[in-house]
Order: structure tokens, then sequence, then C-alpha cells
């Protein structure tokens, strides 16, 4: 990532006055993200195409790979839950619906870890930027999320088809799709910003969260459907915002109805709330990076 930014002239980031004696609260840090992130579009733009088109650039099948990969993951764990162990969705127990469910879960599952296994050592992996250049180091984490994002819709495109052989329709709550992807934008962002930073400081923090994911992944429902938990564990669809995501995207996009309203509420509020501790604990930490580095 480092060498492509280099053969441009980086933008400078604003330096905003600030009040003497005044220190700016970490959520204060991350209600200011818009307007500097809009004010750095053009290098996000830059970075999320150049880091994109960077990851698949000199292997043999190029730009094929995110369609691979999800296709690839949709037929193992197909097999395995579908056919092996006999998990399946709604009242169908064809191998075929649990595909659809299975890959409606997969693609927001997969933008996430993506994000989020690359973010930990994102600072770590761009010195240059970091001691040599006046540069808005905030970008990075959110041009990892985009990009990831990316990826997702190119996969996203599958599962649209797939669907409409399927069930012969296109469901109109499709249209409620953006709206529950902005949660997962807002909490896959801060999420990175913060393990960006605290890749600096603990570089054990990649290994930790390569356990993590995999735990994190089998206590969301995308394997399985959200009323298989046990009563008692059904909390964990309130607490994890990843499994309402999950199953507001099979709602929206395979069953026809509207996000689960008050669980959709419920995610996006601590979306908003990860977004701005986890931007402005970036904000509030970068300083040092460069003495660390």
């Amino acid at each position: 990532m480092t060498a492509a930014i280099s053969e441009r002239p980086i933008q400078q980031e604003e330096s905003k006055p600030r009040v003497p004696g005044r220190r700016i609260s970490t959520v204060a840090e991350g209600a200011e993200a818009p307007t500097t992130l809009w004010g750095n579009r053009a290098l996000i733009r830059l970075m999320v195409h150049r880091d994109f088109i960077g990851r698949y650039k000199g292997s043999l099948l190029g730009a094929f790979w995110p369609l691979i990969n999800p296709i690839g993951h949709l037929i193992l764990y197909t097999f395995l839950f579908s056919v092996v162990l006999k998990v399946k969705f709604g009242a169908s127990d064809s191998t075929g619906n649990f595909a659809l469910y299975l890959m409606a879960g997969l693609l927001p599952w997969s933008c996430l870890a993506e994000s989020l296994s690359r973010s930990t050592t994102v600072i770590l992996e761009s010195p240059n930027l970091v001691k040599r250049v006046v540069f808005p180091l905030q970008i990075l984490p959110v041009v990892l999320v985009i990009s990831s994002l990316m990826s997702e819709l190119v996969a996203f495109s599958i599962l649209f088809v797939a669907s409409v052989f399927a069930l012969h329709t296109v469901h109109p709550t499709i249209l409620f799709l953006p709206l529950i992807m902005v949660s997962q934008i807002l909490f896959a962002g801060g999420l990175s910003c913060l393990l960006a930073s605290l890749g600096v400081y603990i570089r054990d923090i990649r290994h930790i969260m390569a356990l993590g994911l995999s735990a994190w992944m089998y206590a969301t429902p995308i394997v399985y459907p959200a009323t298989a938990l046990p009563e008692n564990l059904q909390f964990l669809i309130w607490i994890n915002p990843m499994a309402g995501i999950v199953t507001d995207y099979r709602r929206v996009l395979l069953e026809g109805l509207a996000p689960n309203w008050p669980v959709y509420a419920s995610y996006t509020a601590v979306a908003v709330i990860v977004w701005a501790l986890g931007y402005g604990f970036f904000q509030k930490t970068k300083k040092s990076f460069a003495d660390i580095m």
C-alpha cells in the first residue's frame, strides 16, 4: 500500500485550531470524522482502487478471486453443515435453500472479518506514511473497510442471480439493504480503527484476532438459523451486532421482510458508538505511532 501511494503527491491533513487548555474528547473526535474523511475522499478513492486491484495483481486467476473465495467457502460449509450435519433454514431442507441462506450470512461476515484481520497490521505495514509524510493516517483503516465492501458487492452479484433463479422473484425489500450496510460499515470501521491503533502497541493483537474471529463467527447465526439458539442464549442476537445484521440480510434478500426494526435500532446504535469510540481512539493515539515504530 505504501509503495503505491508514494507515486502521487499526498494531500496534507488539515490542522484544525484547538482551543488552548481544552482537550477534545474521544467521542468528539469521532464526530469530526465525516468532515475529515470527506475532505480526503479523492485520496481514499485512489487508495481503495489500488488496494483492491493490488490484492489480486500478478495472481494466476486475478480478478476472479473475489468470486472464487466466497464460492469456495460456500461449497465447504454447505457440504459440512447441510449434507453432513443436516442443518436447515426454515421449512425447506434442500441443500440449495441452505446455500442461499448461508451465503446471505457469509457476505457481511466475510467483509467484517477481512477488514478486522487486515487492520491489525495496516499501520505497521505503512512506516513511510507514519514517519516521513504528513498523511491522514485515519483513512488507512477506512480504506480497508471500503475495499472489503467492494469484494462483498462482487460476491453479492452471485447471491442475487442465484436467488432470482431459486425464488423466481426479486423482493422489493432489497431496497432496505443499504440501510443495513451503513450500520455494517460503521461497525466495521470503528473496530478497524481501534485494532489498527492497538496493533501498533500490542503486536500480538493479530494473533488474538485470528482466534477471536473464529469464535465470533460460530457465535453468530451464519451456518445455522438464529432460531436454533436455545432460549437462554437468544439474548446473543441483541448483544452481537453481527447476529442482527446477518439476520436482517436474510430477511430483506430472501424472505421479503423488512428488517427487524427493534434489532436494527439496537445494532445501529452500537455501530454508531463503536465508530465514534474507535475513530476517536485512533485519533488520540496516532501521535505516538512514529515514536513506537
